[in-house]
């Protein structure tokens, strides 16, 4: 199966009006969605952003997951995952390059119109079911550490292996597109070295909280949840960085009754969750993995 990925790239002209963005293929004569193939090593999201900055020139603010689409090309079976993708108005100047000559500015109806594709009008549809302006919570497990048993000094300075110092460095590409503002860490040391490289590169300060530590988990569990709830609340693009143990916990916490239930699964090192918000409301679930 061909796996790809790509975005819905929407704007706010004003706060009752959103248009979405349709780009014409000249060797199609089409008019679609930003997406492409997944090249090896590269994750779906990491996918999605490269194929809309390539297609249109447009850096965009990701956030929720819209879902997915399998269609057939040239006989094999293709699978397309999607995310929606806010543009600033300011920065929504389309670059025409080899592979795209046009980009139009739609009403989601004119979209739906216009689109070649039915599988590209499923994913305007799904945008339209929900609200468009949320903000991103990102609840991320440490990288890779070294284990507690090759480890002699207290465990809370415990710090990465060369895995996890590796996987630091991939996480500026791999969450680029949420466009963090803010990063939060448990005071640990391998918490604090998985977050240093992001942040350094975001221009962004580093807050440690110990109440996201395991030592003050065990101890009070709904420190971590308090923190959590409220930080919610703000209106931003945010990362908190914790360990295993007190994720689902402060997770669980934060959710509202709808998602309440949703299987948590456990987060591999740099995994993580994409907690989708409207003014503190969560309205959305996403699992980001960093080998997908």
């Amino acid at each position: 199966m061909i796996r790809a990925a790509g975005a819905l790239l929407w704007r706010e002209i004003d706060p009752r009006n959103i248009e979405i963005a349709l780009i014409h293929r000249p060797k199609y004569d089409d008019w679609t969605l930003p997406k492409g193939k997944i090249e090896e090593g590269e994750t779906a999201l990491e996918c999605a952003y490269r194929e809309l900055i390539e297609e249109t020139g447009i850096k965009a603010r990701f956030t929720r997951q819209l879902g997915s689409v399998d269609y057939e090309e040239s006989g094999e079976k293709k699978r397309v995952l999607f995310w929606a993708a806010q543009c600033p108005l300011h920065a929504s100047t389309f670059v025409s390059n080899e592979e795209v000559d046009q980009l139009e500015w739609l009403t989601p109806e004119e979209a739906l119109a216009k689109a070649t594709y039915d599988s590209d009008r499923q994913m305007i549809a799904n945008f339209q079911s929900e609200e468009p302006r949320t903000d991103t919570l990102i609840i991320l497990r440490h990288t890779k550490a070294l284990e507690r048993g090759d480890w002699d000094e207290v465990d809370s300075e415990r710090t990465l292996n060369e895995v996890g110092f590796d996987q630091a460095q991939l996480l500026i590409k791999h969450l680029e597109p949420f466009a963090i503002d803010e990063v939060y860490t448990s005071n640990y040391t391998r918490c604090v070295q998985t977050v240093t490289p992001l942040s350094h590169s975001r221009g962004l300060t580093i807050t440690q909280v110990p109440s996201l530590n395991e030592e003050t988990f065990e101890n009070d569990p709904q420190r971590a949840v308090a923190f959590a709830n409220a930080l919610k609340q703000d209106e931003k693009n945010i990362l908190i960085c914790s360990h295993n143990p007190v994720i689902p916990t402060m997770l669980r916490g934060i959710l509202n009754t709808k998602l309440k239930n949703k299987d948590l699964i456990k987060l591999e090192p740099g995994d993580a969750w994409i907690v989708h918000r409207v003014q503190g409301e969560i309205v959305g679930l996403d699992y980001l993995s960093i080998k997908n």
